[in-house]
């Protein structure tokens, strides 16, 4: 039956830990990270910026749908983040998003029914009007 000596460890003797968190919103939130180039632990400053992707859906949804072309300036799948450490500026880490196969095979499909909803849209226009 052991039980602990309170106070600190005896001379001579070290102890190392290192403590592990799980953060969530994988980057998103600032992160505590090691910045090489000020060698100290820092919360990151975090800045966002829309990906290529969220650009072309943009380009390509705006004609067909305004609220949906919206989606890439909303959505954090559309987003990649930067973490800069706050003493130095230094870039320590950029985030993308990783999209799934079911994610990728969703977005071709909503943009593919986008796409014949327009066709019929501007097909019925050119019925209404007696081009067709």
């Amino acid at each position: 039956n052991l039980k602990a000596q309170p106070g600190p460890p005896p001379t001579g003797q070290t102890q190392n830990f290192k403590l592990v968190c799980l953060e969530y919103g994988e980057g998103q939130s600032p992160k505590t990270e090691l910045c090489p180039n000020c060698d100290s632990t820092v919360w990151t400053s975090v800045t966002t910026s829309t990906t290529t992707l969220g650009y072309v859906w943009f380009c390509l949804c705006y004609c067909i749908c305004c609220a949906c072309s919206l989606l890439p300036f909303y959505l954090n799948d559309f987003k990649k983040f930067k973490h800069f450490c706050p003493n130095c500026g230094a870039l320590l880490k950029t985030v993308s998003p990783s999209f799934s196969t079911c994610k990728i095979i969703l977005i071709i499909i909503s943009f593919i029914l986008l796409f014949i909803c327009f066709l019929l849209v501007i097909y019925i226009g050119l019925k209404y009007l007696g081009l067709v």
